[in-house]
C-alpha cells in the first residue's frame, strides 16, 4: 500500500543504509515483500487492481512468526479485522508519537522502527524482518534489504492507481530469480484480465 506517489516522488525520499542500523542483529535478514502489476504498480494507497488469493496465501504464509514494518495508511488499510496482522509483531511507522494503533508497536523513526524488529526477531527466533509498505518505505529500505520477494501479476491498473514499487530489476546489486508463471484458479483484475497469471520473483542481494 501507500501514499499515492509517483516513482518520482518516493524516489526523492531518503534511503537508509546499514550505518543507520548498528545494533541489526548479523543473523536476521530484512525483506521486503509486496505484489505488483507488470508495470510496477502495488496500489492506489487504500486498494489494489486485482484480486489474487493465491498471492495473499504466499504472503500469510511467508510472513507469519515474524516481526513486520509498515507505514502508517500501511496499517490503516488493513481490513481492521486483521489489524494487527495476527501471529506477527506489528511495527507501525508514522510522524504523530501520539498515534493510537492497538497491538501494535508505533515509532517515529524508521531506523528506530527496524531495529525494534530485528531485536524482536532474536527474542523469538524468527530469522527474518518483513517491510511491508507503503511504497515510501520501499524506497526507503532498499539499501539495507537483504531479499525482496515480488508477486508479479500480469495485469494492467486503472489510472487511478499510481502508488509503484522499485524496479528491482535495475536496481544495483540483487540477483533476480524468477518462478514460473502460474494460472490463478480465482483471481480477477480491474482491468479484465483472465485468466490471471502471475510469477514469485526473489532477488537477493549479491555478498560476493
Amino acid at each position: 500500500m501507500g501514499t499515492a506517489e509517483s516513482r518520482a516522488a518516493f524516489a526523492a525520499r531518503p534511503q537508509i543504509t546499514r550505518a543507520d542500523l548498528p545494533d541489526f542483529p548479523a543473523d536476521v535478514e530484512i525483506g521486503m515483500i509486496w505484489a505488483q502489476t507488470t508495470g510496477g504498480v502495488i496500489g492506489d494507497g487504500d486498494d489494489m487492481p486485482w484480486y489474487l488469493p493465491e498471492d495473499l496465501a504466499h504472503f500469510q504464509s511467508s510472513t507469519m512468526g515474524t516481526p513486520v514494518v509498515m507505514g502508517r495508511v500501511s496499517w490503516e488499510a488493513l481490513d481492521p479485522r486483521f489489524r494487527p496482522l495476527p501471529g506477527r509483531d506489528n511495527h507501525i511507522i508514522t510522524r504523530d508519537a501520539d498515534y493510537d494503533a492497538p497491538g501494535g508497536t508505533v515509532h517515529t523513526s524508521l531506523p528506530d522502527a527496524v531495529l525494534a524488529a530485528g531485536r524482536a526477531a532474536v527474542d523469538t527466533g524468527a530469522s527474518t524482518v518483513w517491510i511491508l509498505g507503503g511504497g515510501h518505505l520501499y524506497r526507503q529500505c532498499v539499501r539495507v534489504a537483504d531479499r525482496v520477494v515480488v508477486t508479479e501479476i500480469d495485469c494492467g491498473a486503472p489510472d487511478r492507481f499510481r502508488v509503484y514499487a522499485p524496479d528491482m530489476r535495475v536496481e544495483p546489486g540483487f540477483t533476480a530469480h524468477d518462478g514460473p508463471w502460474l494460472t490463478s484458479a480465482r483471481g480477477t483484475a480491474l482491468t479484465g484480465e483472465h485468466p490471471v497469471r502471475y510469477r514469485i520473483c526473489d532477488f537477493t542481494r549479491d555478498r560476493s
